[in-house]
């Protein structure tokens, strides 16, 4: 009997949280690229880029924000 694309299969395919959130530390925006989100990627990349070059404080905040971005989209993922 062949096997049909369900629930289960499609689950495996999603992006893990963790690894969203683990890669938007290293570089920002890249947790973004991982979910499939390019634009949202490229904009919290220039975003935090700009945040650190103005001060660090608001860099960082944007990092975080970054971070916790790219968590909530592989969270929330429904497909490519």
């Amino acid at each position: 009997m062949p096997r049909y694309y369900d629930d289960e299969m499609t689950d495996r395919n999603a992006p893990s949280p963790g690894i969203a959130a683990v890669l938007s530390v290293l570089l920002p925006g890249l947790g973004q690229v991982y979910c499939g989100r390019l634009l949202a990627g490229a904009i919290w990349f220039l975003a935090t880029a700009a945040g650190y070059s103005l001060i660090l404080v608001p860099g960082f905040l944007i990092h975080a924000l970054s971070v916790w971005s790219a968590y909530a989209s592989a969270r929330d993922w429904d497909g490519y």
